[in-house]
């Protein structure tokens, strides 16, 4: 191979490995493997769904195959808790906010401050997420949906990781009845009242 200096590869995960003796490379920690599809599978589900939800031109390749679920029920915890995203959105005034959406990362560790992990409010923090989409393309700032993206899945993935790839076959399966209401609900009072979004946003417009 073209600049390999005769050092036989092999192209694996997306990197390029080769052996000094021109044998294959010794077989990865399957744990590395499971870590990277889940980093891949967490970003290109986020991407999907919010430029799917801002009506953006999708890209050129298959959507993630948990897609309809996130669409199904992020939207029903939009629709069933409409007043309460208002809230948040109008508290964070989006249209001072810097592109870099840095804000983001800050709720979302607020989110779970008591370290505590679950489905329903994974879909919380995407379902904020968003309804911050939203607002940006009302502003006309699309570009700023693929930072949104960045900001979610860097902290799903950096501070969720474990949780995540223990839990990773679960959401579809965990989302699969039609009424989730009370996963979310519990959600939403955990992380709106005092101890939760209402004191982040408090503390980003004081």
């Amino acid at each position: 191979i073209p600049g390999t200096n005769g050092l036989k590869g092999l192209q694996l995960d997306g990197r390029f490995v080769c052996a000094a003796d021109g044998s294959l490379p010794n077989t990865p920690d399957p744990q590395e493997f499971g870590s990277a599809e889940l980093d891949r599978d967490t970003r290109q589900l986020l991407l999907d769904f919010y430029r799917t939800h801002t009506g953006m031109c999708p890209q050129d390749r298959k959507q993630h195959h948990a897609l309809p679920t996130m669409t199904r029920v992020v939207a029903d915890v939009l629709l069933k808790h409409e007043t309460t995203f208002k809230g948040m959105l109008q508290r964070l005034q989006l249209e001072s906010q810097a592109d870099d959406m840095s804000f983001i990362s800050f709720i979302a560790e607020t989110m779970f401050r008591d370290d505590t992990t679950n489905w329903g409010r994974i879909v919380s923090l995407v379902a904020f997420g968003a309804v911050v989409c939203s607002r940006l393309k009302e502003l006309q700032r699309e570009r700023c949906v693929e930072t949104v993206t960045q900001q979610i899945s860097s902290y799903l993935i950096s501070e969720q990781h474990d949780w995540l790839l223990n839990n990773k076959h679960g959401f579809v399966e965990f989302f699969h009845v039609e009424d989730v209401e009370s996963v979310i609900r519990n959600a939403l009072m955990a992380v709106v009242g005092c101890a939760g979004i209402g004191a982040g946003l408090a503390f980003l417009i004081r």
